[in-house]
C-alpha cells in the first residue's frame, strides 16, 4: 500500500505580504496571533556563505524548517540539492523543485519509503548504517535481484563520530563502528551499488576539529573495506551564531574539512557534500508574539514550547536569541528600551509544561498587549510546531531587503 499519504501540512504561500522592518508589520497589523517574519537576505547570505566556501556541494536538511518560503528562497539562492528523511518531504521537495536533487539520508526508514521514494521520485541515494537497512533498500528498489537497478544507487553508510563539541549528540540513535561500517561498504559494492560514507558531528557543533576528527575516522573505515568511494557526505552540524555561545568563523570548520579530505587521497570522481540545516535557516526568520497577559514577573504569550518557541525547552540549551519588544505608544508603535528584568514565560495552552524552562530578559515595563519578536528563530521554529489546545501558528510575511 502506498505510504505517500502522510504529508507535511502545506498552505498557499506563494504571495507574501512585503513590510520593511518587523516594526512595520507591527505597526500595520497588530497581530494577535504569532507571525513569521522572513528575512530573504539572510537566506541569500547562508546559502552564499556555503556555495562559495564548502569544499564540495551543499545539500539543505529539510527537517530544520520545510516552510514554503524559506524553501523557495534557499532554492533561488542556489541550494538545489536537499537532505530528505521521509517520504513526506521527498514529496514537498519533489512537487516544489521538479529538478531538485533528492538525497534521503535518514539511516533508518519507514518500511516501503526506500521503494517508493524510488520508483515514484525518482530518488538513488540513500543512508543506511546496518545490515538489515541495506537488505531493506536494496529488496525495495528492486535492486537485489537486478544489477541495473542497483547501479543506479549511491548508498551511504552512516559512520558513528564523537559529538565532541556539539550541544546536541546524535551519535547515541544512528552509526556503525569503523569495522562494521567497512564491512557494510564491501557489501555494497558487491551488491553492484555505489558505496559512499557519511557521518553527524552532532547539532550546533562549537568545534571545527570535530569534523578533522570524524573524517580521519573515515579514513580508517576506507582503508579497511578496501572499496573506492563514490560519495563523502561529511553532514551537518554547522553552528548557528546566537548569543550566549562562542562559535567559530565558518571558514574555519570547512578550512577543517578542506585540509582533512586531501589527506585522504579520495578518488578524483568522489563527490564531497554536506548538509547544514540550522546554519542555512537560523538567521532567516523571527516570530512576532503578543503578551496576553502580565502578573508580576511572569508573562503569558500567545506562543510557547508546543508552536514556534520549542527549542527554550531542550535541557541544558545554552543558545539565548535576540529578543526586541514593541508596543503602542500614543497610537504609533515603538520599540521598548526600558531597564530590563528577568521574566517567566508561559505559552497560551492550558499545559502547565508550556513554559519557556529559563527565563527571559525583557524591558521591566513590558504589559499586556506588547510583542515580543523573537529572532533566529529560523531553525525548528516551524518545523516542530503542533495544533495542540487549537494553536498552530500559520502566518508569514515577508521583510523586504
Amino acid at each position: 500500500m502506498p505510504i505517500s499519504a502522510h504529508a507535511i501540512p502545506a498552505r498557499n504561500v506563494e504571495n507574501l505580504q512585503r513590510f520593511a522592518s518587523v516594526k512595520d508589520v507591527v505597526e500595520k497589523q497588530r497581530p494577535s496571533l504569532p507571525v513569521y517574519a522572513i528575512f530573504p537576505s539572510a537566506f541569500r547570505s547562508a546559502a552564499q556563505t556555503f556555495i562559495e566556501g564548502f569544499p564540495g556541494e551543499t545539500m539543505y536538511a529539510v527537517k530544520a524548517n520545510h516552510a514554503h518560503p524559506v524553501l523557495d528562497h534557499l532554492y533561488a539562492s542556489g541550494i538545489k540539492h536537499f537532505d530528505v528523511a521521509s517520504l513526506a518531504e521527498v514529496r514537498l521537495i519533489r512537487e516544489r523543485f521538479p529538478d531538485a536533487k533528492l538525497s534521503f539520508m535518514a539511516p533508518v526508514r519507514i518500511r516501503g519509503a526506500a521503494g517508493e521514494a524510488f520508483r515514484k521520485y525518482g530518488v538513488r541515494d540513500f543512508a543506511l548504517d546496518s545490515e538489515d537497512e541495506l537488505t531493506t533498500v536494496l529488496q525495495e528498489t528492486g535492486a537485489q535481484t537486478d544489477k541495473t537497478i542497483a547501479s543506479q544507487l549511491t548508498l551511504y553508510v552512516r559512520l558513528q563520530v564523537p559529538a565532541d563539541g556539539a550541544l546536541i549528540e546524535l551519535a547515541s540513535k544512528f552509526g556503525g563502528g569503523v569495522s562494521a561500517s567497512a564491512a557494510l561498504l564491501r557489501e555494497i559494492v558487491a551488491a553492484g551499488a555505489k558505496p559512499a560514507l557519511t557521518f553527524h558531528v552532532g547539532s550546533q557543533c562549537l568545534y571545527p576539529k570535530s569534523f578533522k576528527t570524524a573524517l580521519k575516522r573515515c579514513g580508517e573505515a576506507i582503508k579497511q573495506s578496501g572499496v573506492s568511494l563514490a560519495a563523502l557526505d561529511v553532514g551537518g552540524g554547522f553552528p548557528g551564531y546566537y548569543l550566549n555561545v562562542t562559535v567559530p568563523p565558518l571558514d574555519e570548520y570547512f578550512t577543517a574539512i578542506r585540509e582533512s579530505l586531501a589527506a585522504l587521497k579520495l578518488p578524483k570522481d568522489c563527490r564531497v557534500y554536506c548538509e547544514p540545516g540550522r546554519a542555512l535557516a537560523a538567521d532567516g526568520l523571527s516570530v512576532i508574539t503578543q503578551v496576553s497577559l502580565r502578573r508580576d514577573h511572569t508573562i503569558f504569550i500567545n506562543d510557547g514550547i508546543y508552536g514556534s518557541l520549542n527549542e527554550y525547552a531542550l535541557p541544558n540549551w545554552p543558545v539565548r536569541y535576540p529578543l526586541k519588544v514593541y508596543t503602542d505608544h500614543g497610537g504609533r508603535i515603538v520599540e521598548k528600551k526600558a531597564r530590563v528584568a528577568s521574566f517567566k514565560a508561559f505559552g497560551p495552552t492550558c499545559d502547565t509544561l508550556d513554559v519557556l524552562h529559563y527565563l527571559i530578559e525583557l524591558p521591566e515595563d513590558i504589559a499586556a498587549g506588547d510583542w515580543i519578536e523573537f529572532q533566529q528563530l529560523g531553525a525548528y521554529s516551524c518545523a516542530l510546531r503542533t495544533a495542540f489546545n487549537g494553536f498552530y501558528p500559520d502566518t508569514f510575511v515577508e521583510i523586504r531587503s
